[in-house]
């Protein structure tokens, strides 16, 4: 019997999807398919099997299965709904990020950063089930705890986030290069940033939209999964770590 994967994407859609290409070809067919023309970033999750009775297995172990021709099952959707937060966290393995020209790069889970001296605020991309741009006086755990939080009157069941590269507002070159992040009123990032830094709120919302612009040159630590029940770090390599182990990835990604 051929092997078949379950994947979740997250970015830019969510869903639960069932193919016959490893990560690195489902990425590229995801990311550039073979006849439709379509060119974006994707980031998804391979599930380590079935769980629960939330999704069809059996429809899944039905119609996942070669073509006539032999050519191998490239995709099957399962759920386009409300899929992160039916996925238990010891079922989900590691994390892909494919690049618009099909480039994918692995992500393995690792321990959560610990800023023994933290940043006067941090900034976020909420990825999946909702995806504003957020600026927070929290560290990637606290932010993650806060978000799925019950004390919260209005909370997530779960989330996937994204660290980013915080701007140096006195000398913005230092930042490195991402892009044209934060050429958009500066006035109003100026103005969520002392919200955050002098008057205290704990999280303000810079953007409703800008998962739309998001490219993977302005990621910072890296990935979070959290849910009600715990949380899931992956460590996003460092521009030199691609530069010796990734490169055409990192080239692709306009990080290098």
């Amino acid at each position: 019997m051929s092997q078949i994967y379950y994947y979740a994407t997250l970015f830019p859609t969510e869903a639960l999807i069932v193919s016959m290409l490893t990560p690195v070809q489902f990425g590229a067919y995801m990311a550039t398919g073979y006849k439709s023309g379509s060119h974006e970033q994707l980031i998804f999750i391979e599930l380590k099997g079935e769980f629960g009775d939330d999704f069809d297995w059996e429809h899944a172990r039905k119609n996942a299965v070669p073509h006539e021709d032999g050519k191998p099952k490239n995709s099957l959707y399962l759920s386009i709904y409300r899929v992160l937060e039916r996925i238990p966290l010891d079922m989900i393995g590691n994390m892909y990020l494919t690049t618009s020209d099909g480039r994918t790069l692995e992500l393995v889970q690792s321990e959560f950063p610990d800023h023994s001296e933290p940043k006067p605020y941090y900034l976020y991309q909420d990825l999946s089930p909702i995806n504003p741009l957020v600026i927070s006086a929290f560290q990637p755990k606290e932010y993650g705890d806060y978000m799925v939080s019950d004390e919260l009157k209005i909370n997530l069941p779960a989330l996937c986030f994204c660290d980013l590269k915080v701007i140096d507002i006195t000398d913005p070159v230092k930042t490195g290069n991402i892009g044209p992040m934060y050429d958009r009123n500066i006035g109003h990032l100026n103005e969520c940033i002392k919200a955050v830094t002098v008057r205290g709120k704990k999280t303000k919302m810079l953007e409703r939209t800008f998962a739309g612009r998001f490219t993977f040159q302005i990621i910072g630590s890296g990935f979070a999964i959290v849910n009600k029940s715990g949380r899931l770090w992956y460590n996003m390599p460092s521009k030199e770590e691609l530069l010796r182990k990734n490169y055409d990835w990192g080239y692709s990604a306009m990080i290098l």
